[in-house]
């Protein structure tokens, strides 16, 4: 795995959690590459929009923050790379939420790195 490619999607992934935290529809739509794959319960979907609206994601579920979260690569190469994170979200009361991984997959492009695909699992 090259650290310079490693380094530069963990750097576009952390550009998109902070798009993402600050509901910057924009911000996230320039890091992903579309049409983009959103991989649900039990099926998968090609789409032009990004399937996720954060500040609507985050008034639903009452979410204030995430802790204990882990973040990594797993396969990085030229061409493509995939991003594990989980975590646990919680209310500002520091309820439990939920638990949660996702997996991100980026792909280079003459643009950058790029978000292609996306699915996340709520752990029982």
């Amino acid at each position: 795995m090259s650290k310079k490619h490693e380094k530069e999607v963990l750097e576009t992934y952390k550009q998109y959690l902070a798009y993402f935290l600050d509901n910057d529809m924009d911000g996230i739509n320039s890091l992903v590459k579309f049409p983009i794959t959103y991989i649900a319960d039990g099926e998968s979907k090609s789409l032009d929009a990004f399937p996720i609206k954060p500040k609507e994601m985050m008034e639903s579920k009452q979410w204030d923050t995430t802790i204990d979260t882990n973040t990594y690569t797993h396969g990085v190469n030229s061409k493509k790379g995939h991003v594990i994170s989980s975590g646990t979200r919680i209310r500002k009361d520091k309820a439990v939420i939920e638990k949660y991984t996702a997996f991100y997959g980026f792909t280079k492009t003459d643009e950058g790195w790029k978000m292609y695909a996306i699915s996340s699992v709520i752990l029982d």
